[in-house]
Order: structure tokens, then sequence, then C-alpha cells
């Protein structure tokens, strides 16, 4: 896989650490993503891997969501690249966690923190090839997971996905769930792990698709919590899986 130099075509932020990364892709490029998948920009030898934000249906362009992290170097290094550059070098289409039609049962996206961005890729995706999906109606939920509710830099974005989707007779739910609500006072929202709010809700998840973004802990832990509920184990997908494998498997 050879690696792809981009312009940085914009940098904007969406609150007050997120920043929204336009990447435009040479002329000639003919390489195109998955929805779900993720790229690695490529800096003096080391790789930070992102989900891609944006639908393969967005032709010739990349978007990409990017929040620091806490006393992480390697964040520390992205941020400093991101002040000054002009161009970046990536790699992709990387990951096996993509969508490309609807599962034949229900879809549940669970995304915690910037994990969204494999979502919004995913359920544009979805929205941009509706017309193909015939009679599948199979309910879709998109559980977003926050610490605080000014996390929630898509939200607005979200509820028009629920409402596009609700105006073709389509089932989606769009549910945020804020994991700290004493640091947000004024919200009313659902509370508590994004995991847990999804399996109170649903209760058979025997035949449903699973796609989960976010850290090794709570990726893993969705996972057990699923599998006791009656989820066969490889109903579910992460790109945890692949980088990140448990301990002893």
């Amino acid at each position: 896989m050879s690696i792809t130099r981009c312009k940085v075509e914009s940098v904007s932020y969406y609150n007050q650490d997120t920043r929204r990364i336009l990447l435009t892709l040479p002329e000639g490029n003919s390489i195109e993503h998955k929805a779900g998948q993720y790229l690695e920009v490529v800096s003096d030898g080391k790789r930070y891997p992102f989900s891609i934000a944006s639908a393969p249906s967005l032709k010739n362009k990349i978007e990409l969501h990017i929040k620091p992290t806490p006393d992480s170097t390697d964040s520390d290094k992205v941020e400093a690249l991101l002040d000054v550059a002009t161009e970046l070098d990536i790699e992709y289409p990387k990951g096996s966690c993509f969508l490309t039609e609807m599962p034949s049962g229900p879809l549940i996206l669970l995304a915690a923190s910037t994990g969204i961005t494999q979502m919004k890729s995913i359920v544009e995706h979805l929205l941009y090839e509706d017309s193909t999906l015939g009679d599948n109606k199979h309910p879709i939920f998109l559980y977003w997971g926050v610490v605080t509710e000014q996390d929630l830099y898509l939200r607005e974005l979200c509820e028009s996905w629920q409402d596009e989707w609700q105006a073709k007779d389509r089932n989606f739910r769009f549910i945020p769930v804020v994991s700290e609500p004493d640091k947000s006072p004024e919200w009313k929202g659902r509370t508590g792990l994004v995991g847990d709010a999804a399996l109170k809700d649903i209760k058979d998840v025997s035949n449903a698709k699973v796609i989960v973004s976010g850290g090794p802990g709570m990726v893993y832990a969705t996972l057990d919590m699923f599998i006791a509920r009656g989820m066969p184990e490889e109903n579910m997908s992460s790109d945890i899986f692949s980088y990140a494998p448990r301990a002893g498997c």
C-alpha cells in the first residue's frame, strides 16, 4: 500500500477542540474507501490512525475529525502537525470494519467520542444508497456516548439524519448518551454508558449487526455485554479487534 500526499483544503473547529480536516486527493487518484474504513497519517516514520468521516460518495476528498488526547505524546505531535501542515501524507484505505449494504437484521451503531466519525461515513453512505435498499426497513440505531453534552459536536447533524430517514418511512433512531451528567447541568437526556443504554432499549440482539467505535476497554466491555445477551460474537465488528487484540486471543 503506497503513501498518498493530499492537500489540506481546510481546517475548522466544531467546538473548542475538535477539528474538521478536509483533504483533497491528488488528480488522477483512483483509490476509494468503503464506509467505515480508516486511514493513517504518516509523519516522521510514524503512523497515526483516524476514521474517515466522509462517505465514499464524496469524491476526491476525505474528511477527518481530530480531537486531542490528554497526556498523549502522539496526540501532541499530530496537533503540532495540523497547526502548520498544508499537505498530509496518508496511507488508505485501511480496516475491515465497514458496511457496503444493509444487513439482514437490525443495525446497531455504537460510538464513543470521535468514534462518531466512522458512523457518519456509514450513515451517510446508507442515505446516499437509499434507493437501492428496496424494502429493507430493518431498524438502524445510532448510540453516541460522550463525557459531557458539549462533546456532542455533531448532534444537529445526527438529528437531521433521523428526520431524513423517518421522512422516508424508515426506522432510524439517534440516541446520545452522556456519561458524566454532573458536568452537564442542563442535560435532560440519557446518561451512563453507551452500551448499557443500547441494551436497555433493545431486548433482542440475537440477529443484530453491531459496529462499535471507541477505545479498547469500551469495545471489549461492550462485546462481553452483548454476547451475554445472546448476540453471536461474529455479529460485532470493530477495528479494535484488528489493531488492539485482546490479550490471550
